[in-house]
């Protein structure tokens, strides 16, 4: 829902920065939302149009009192608490495990970086580019495991550091026929990690479980983060994409017509 906020302002602040657009259609005509806009694109100032990306950017930039402080809908971000995850069930030839994660504990977003705002009134697209650069995450593992007749039992401390996070978001709007509602056309959500730190700590109890599940979190390199963050930014597009459409479906172009 965040990103189809930011569209939702996108337009709001295209609709109030300069003359209303026209809407000169006759019937049976095909709505283009390029050809609404293109007047009103060639009368901006490009004073005008920098000043419609700088409303943006600083929107983006008050979102980090509400990282911090959280609001009525939206919780603390910075630090981020969640006192329990799980538990998790895996299965191997002869064992049987479960783990949880409690007291996880991320740090580090209220220090994002606005990296650039592309807004393009012509072709009515928006795009945002925003850094983090680093993270921390602390959190307190259990598992038990048993193998044969035996039971396990096994914790102790991660801490993952991530070295610059950088999230870039690119869309663009249409709209139906005869000036019907707003709609996604494009949605495009990149995730890219520069370099991480995986540690585990204060292990105690079983040996066993220990090793194991420190040989699963030395086999998480970079090499396999980066492989997976393609299928993790295309699965979030996908996802965001169908929300931010239910969304605008009760916009249309008068909406930002004024």
């Amino acid at each position: 829902m965040r990103v189809a906020y930011l569209v939702l302002l996108s337009l709001l602040a295209f609709a109030n920065a300069g003359p209303a657009i026209q809407n000169n259609l006759e019937f049976g005509d095909e709505l283009s939302l390029e050809d609404n806009v293109v007047g009103f694109y060639n009368t901006l100032e490009y004073q005008q149009r920098s000043l419609i990306a700088e409303t943006i950017r600083n929107t983006l930039e008050g979102f980090r009192d509400v990282v911090i402080n959280g609001n009525d809908v939206v919780p603390v971000l910075d630090p981020f608490v969640i006192d329990h995850i799980g538990p998790f069930l895996y299965t191997n030839t002869g064992v049987r495990g479960e783990g949880n994660v409690r007291n996880l504990r991320v740090e580090g977003l209220k220090w994002y970086l606005v990296d650039r705002v592309n807004f393009n009134a012509f072709r009515l697209t928006l795009g945002v580019q925003i850094t983090v650069p680093w993270i921390i995450t602390t959190a307190d593992y259990d598992a038990r495991a048993s193998v044969a007749f035996f039971t396990h039992n096994a914790g102790g401390n991660i801490r993952v550091f991530v070295n610059r996070l950088v999230v870039s978001v690119d869309l663009r709007l249409g709209t139906n026929i005869f000036g019907g509602s707003l709609f996604l056309r494009q949605l495009d959500i990149k995730l890219d990690i520069h370099d991480t730190h995986i540690q585990l700590t204060g292990m105690f109890g079983s040996s066993l479980v220990n090793n194991f599940i420190s040989s699963m979190v030395q086999s998480v390199t970079q090499e396999v983060i980066q492989s997976q963050l393609e299928t993790v930014s295309q699965t979030v597009s996908e996802q965001l994409f169908d929300v931010i459409n239910e969304f605008l479906k009760d916009f249309t172009i008068a909406d930002i017509s004024g």
